[in-house]
C-alpha cells in the first residue's frame, strides 16, 4: 500500500509540473498581448490555477511565475491606484531577484534597471500630488514604496516619516524616524544645481549630469548646493512624538544619545530646547537656547523665542533685550516689534484700574491727570513698535486691533478711523 501511495504521489507531482509548464507558456503568450480586460482576466485565472502548484516547481519556473504575476499586479496597481496590488507586485519582483541570485539572471536586470526606477518615479509623482492636496495619509505608503524600491534613496523614508507626522499617524512616523536614526541618515550631501529654461532651480546628484543638462537642454547658472544635516530634525521628531505619548524620559534619552555622537550639532540643541519647552521646563529651555547662542548662532528666531519665555516668566526687561536683538538681526521681524509693544504695555492695567477707582475730588482729579500721563507715555512707547509691526504685516488682525486701541487711548481718532477703512 505504501509503495502504491508513493507511486501515486510521484505521478501527481509529474502531472502537476507538466500542467504548470503549460500555464507558464500561456502566461508568457498573454504578456505579449495588449492588456484588455479579457486578457487580464485570463491572466488572473492562470495565476490562481498555477500558484498552488509551485511547490513542485524548480527555481526557473518560480522565477517565471513571479515575473508574470508581478507584471499583472503592477498593471492592476497602476490602473486602479491599488496600494496593496503595488506592494504585491514589488514582493513578486523581489522574489524573482532572490530566485535568480545563484543562477541565470533572466529578469533581474529588467526589474532593477527598468521596472523599479519607472515605478519609483511614478509613485513619487503621485505622492507629491497627494502632498500638494494635503492628503498626507495617502502619500505616506507611496514614499515608503519608493524607499523600498531603492534603499539608497533614504530621503524617501524621511519624506514618509514627515508626511506621517502631518497625517497625525505618530506611531508610523516614530517607526520611520527611529529607522532613519538607526541608519545614521543625515541627508548631508552636495548637490549640483542649474536653472531650467522655465526659470526653476533643479538639483542633480552629480556634476556630469548637471553639466549635460547645461550643455544640451538649455539650463543656465550652474552652481553647488550643500544640504545641511537633518539629524537634529530626526531626533527632535522622535522626542516630540514621545512627549506626545507622555514619555518625556524616552524623549530626553533620544536627545542625549544623539548629543554624545554630535555634541556641537545646533539642530540637536534646538531639539533639546523644544523638548524643555513642550514639557514646560522654561529654565532648561532658556539654558539650552543660551548655549546655542554662545556657539555664535545668529538665528533671530532663537532670540525671539527667548524673549517669549522671558516675558512669560515676568522678566520683561530681559524679554525686551531679546526682542531688540531679534530685530537687529532681522529688521522685518514683525512679531518681535509687536511683542515689544506688549511688553511696554505691562503695568498698564494697574494704572487703569486705579484711574477707574478715583472720585471727583480735587485731589483725585490731580491724581487722575498724573496717572493719565503715565498711561499715555506707556501707550506712546508701545505705539512706536506696534505701528512698525502693522506696517510690515498690515493683514494681521491682532496688529490692527491693538494699534487702533492705542490710537483711541491717545485720542488720535483720525488715525484710528483710517485703520478701519
Amino acid at each position: 500500500m505504501k509503495a502504491k501511495y508513493a507511486i501515486a504521489a510521484s505521478l501527481l507531482i509529474s502531472v502537476g509540473a507538466f500542467a504548470q509548464k503549460d500555464e507558464l507558456k500561456a502566461m508568457k503568450k498573454l504578456m505579449k498581448k495588449d492588456p484588455s480586460a479579457e486578457v487580464m482576466q485570463e491572466m488572473k485565472s492562470l495565476i490562481d490555477k498555477t500558484e498552488p502548484l509551485l511547490g513542485s516547481a524548480d527555481d526557473k519556473q518560480k522565477a517565471d511565475f513571479y515575473y508574470y504575476k508581478g507584471n499583472y499586479d503592477l498593471y492592476m496597481a497602476m490602473t486602479k491606484m491599488d496600494q496593496n496590488a503595488l506592494n504585491g507586485a514589488i514582493a513578486d519582483f523581489d522574489k524573482v531577484i532572490e530566485l535568480e541570485k545563484n543562477g541565470k539572471r533572466e529578469y533581474t536586470p529588467e526589474i532593477t534597471k527598468d521596472i523599479y526606477p519607472e515605478v519609483s518615479a511614478t509613485v513619487l509623482k503621485i505622492a507629491k500630488n497627494f502632498g500638494q492636496q494635503q492628503n498626507y495619509k495617502a502619500a505616506v505608503p507611496l514614499y515608503e514604496t519608493a524607499y523600498n524600491l531603492n534603499k539608497k534613496d533614504t530621503i524617501n523614508l524621511y519624506n514618509a516619516a514627515a508626511f506621517a507626522v502631518n497625517a497625525k499617524d505618530y506611531d508610523t512616523a516614530l517607526r520611520y524616524f527611529e529607522q532613519l536614526d538607526q541608519l545614521g541618515f543625515t541627508n548631508k550631501r552636495l548637490s549640483y544645481t542649474a536653472k531650467s529654461p522655465e526659470g526653476e532651480v533643479q538639483y542633480f546628484s552629480d556634476k556630469a549630469t548637471r553639466d549635460l543638462y547645461v550643455k544640451a537642454q538649455g539650463y543656465t547658472d550652474p552652481g553647488v548646493h550643500k544640504d545641511p544635516s537633518i539629524k537634529g530634525d530626526i531626533i527632535k521628531n522622535i522626542a516630540l512624538i514621545y512627549i506626545n505619548k507622555g514619555d518625556n524620559a524616552k524623549a530626553m534619552k533620544a536627545i542625549e544619545k544623539a548629543k554624545k555622537e554630535n555634541p556641537d550639532d545646533i539642530g540637536l540643541l534646538q531639539a533639546e530646547a523644544q523638548i524643555y519647552y513642550e514639557s514646560g521646563d522654561m529654565d532648561g529651555y532658556k539654558k539650552t537656547i543660551q548655549s546655542i547662542l554662545d556657539k555664535g548662532s545668529k538665528d533671530p528666531n532663537l532670540y525671539f523665542n527667548l524673549g517669549v519665555t522671558s516675558a512669560q516668566s515676568g522678566q520683561n526687561d530681559e524679554a525686551m533685550q531679546y526682542y531688540k536683538k531679534t530685530v537687529e538681526l532681522d529688521p522685518k521681524y514683525a512679531n518681535a516689534y509687536y511683542n515689544m509693544g506688549i511688553v511696554e504695555l505691562a503695568g498698564e492695567d494697574v494704572i487703569v484700574k486705579e484711574m477707574n477707582g478715583l472720585g471727583t475730588s480735587k485731589k483725585d482729579i490731580a491724581r487722575y491727570d498724573e496717572l493719565k500721563k503715565k498711561r499715555d507715555d506707556i501707550y506712546k512707547a508701545a505705539l512706536v513698535n506696534v505701528k512698525k509691526a502693522y506696517d510690515l504685516e498690515p493683514e494681521r488682525d491682532e496688529f490692527r486691533t491693538l494699534l487702533s486701541n492705542l490710537y483711541m487711548g491717545l485720542e488720535m481718532m483720525d488715525e484710528a478711523k483710517a485703520l478701519k477703512k
